[in-house]
């Protein structure tokens, strides 16, 4: 009998010892990009500057497809500023991406990273269809966009700092685009007899610095 309880005794002590001993093994943490936004911009020279995580503004990318049965599929991308307490926000946007629907739903990552290395300096085109593209909504809810027309003599567009990652929740293209342009807006106007008429107005953007994304 007291030769069992030794032989416990050992074996209680070999497993406490193995038990202090254990490492525990912690997974590597899982990589995430960072994802920045801020604009800076003057709107007739009005100062007007939108910063991550201030009066609620943050970032956000989308894109759109156009794809055809007959002709080449298209991306556009989008990258905004936005506010879940404020009014104005800020969109710049470029395309196209030309891809096969019918071998993958979006860009292949080679397509979208080479893309944004190739069209640093674009032209303005309407809704960014071939080239890039701003929407700003201004404190009334009134949205101004840049167009072809390129009536702006120092009209320009300069892309650097682009840096390429992912992680789990998807491919990125981080960048910062200088740029300077006019906004047109249209307006419609009703006069005393019903009658209805359109005024399309303009504001100069100037000195727009754009830091953002662009998500495949």
């Amino acid at each position: 009998m007291k030769n069992i309880k030794i032989t416990l005794a050992l074996g209680a002590l070999i497993c406490t010892v193995y038990s202090c001993n254990k490492r525990e093994i912690i997974p590597a943490p899982t990589p995430v990009v960072d994802l920045e936004n801020h604009f800076y911009g003057k709107f007739d020279g009005t100062d007007v500057e939108f910063t991550e995580n201030v009066n609620g503004y943050t970032g956000s990318s989308n894109a759109d497809f156009t794809i055809s049965a007959s002709d080449i599929d298209k991306a556009v991308y989008y990258s905004t500023m936005s506010s879940s307490s404020a009014t104005r926000s800020i969109t710049i946007g470029q395309g196209s991406i030309e891809f096969d629907n019918g071998s993958s739903d979006v860009p292949t990552l080679s397509l979208f990273n080479s893309f944004w290395n190739t069209y640093k300096e674009p032209l303005f085109s309407d809704e960014g269809l071939n080239g890039f593209v701003v929407r700003y909504r201004d404190a009334n809810g009134n949205v101004w966009k840049s167009n072809e027309a390129h009536a702006y003599p120092l009209e320009d567009v300069i892309y650097s700092n682009i840096v390429q990652e992912s992680d789990i929740n998807g491919d990125y293209s981080k960048f910062t685009v200088n740029f300077a342009t006019n906004l047109y807006h249209t307006f419609m106007i009703i006069d005393e007899f019903g009658d209805t008429t359109y005024d399309t107005q303009s504001i100069l953007l100037t000195d727009a610095v754009y830091k953002g994304w662009y998500k495949r």
